[in-house]
């Protein structure tokens, strides 16, 4: 594996719960198997996967999950089941019971995906520490998002009335076409 895939598994790693995890959708993919499968397998090995290895989201966490579109539009889920997420233990857990030559190999590639994420962050660790300490720069950050927020609010409002116009003239050429099909009648 390069290290290409390792970033790419890398922004499959969330902070949830202030525990780096990833979601069973993501690692089924990984491990090359169905999520249904994955979590039928959770299930019956389930004293593998204590609370610190594995949970499910609550319904203001998956909420908050796919108004970020952290969860990708191809995912689909059960209606009424939240999706699990584990974290780097319970994502290499998932190599023991699936068992399979991937899934092995796959685990391996997982736990080095999560250290790569830690080293990452200890390297940066000053930069994250001063840009929450610095006040300036949250204040510049905060309305830097009002203005995005702003920005997005009139791209949507105009989008809206021109969305107006078009069904308008859409309207009024059918109005045409159909009295222009009427005068070739008679």
């Amino acid at each position: 594996m390069s290290n290409k895939d390792i970033l790419e598994v890398t922004n499959q790693i969330y902070i949830i719960r202030d525990q780096k995890v990833m979601f069973d959708f993501d690692l089924a993919e990984i491990y090359g198997i169905p999520v249904g499968r994955l979590n039928e397998q959770v299930k019956r090995n389930i004293e593998r996967f204590p609370a610190d290895f594995h949970f499910k989201l609550d319904s203001s966490e998956l909420a908050d999950f796919k108004s970020q579109n952290a969860i990708r539009s191809g995912v689909t889920m059960r209606k009424g089941v939240s999706p699990s997420v584990f974290t780097e233990q319970g994502a290499y857990a998932l190599s023991f019971i699936l068992r399979t030559p991937k899934a092995i190999k796959m685990g391996i590639f997982i736990a080095r995906a999560f250290s790569h994420l830690r080293r990452f962050i200890l390297k940066n660790e000053n930069v994250m520490s001063e840009l929450k300490n610095n006040d300036h720069l949250s204040k510049t950050f905060s309305n830097f998002e009002k203005q995005i927020e702003q920005s997005l609010v009139v791209i949507y409002k105009n989008n809206s009335n021109h969305q107006k116009k078009i069904l308008s003239i859409e309207k009024r050429l059918k109005e045409l076409e159909r009295k222009l099909s009427i005068s070739e009648i008679t």
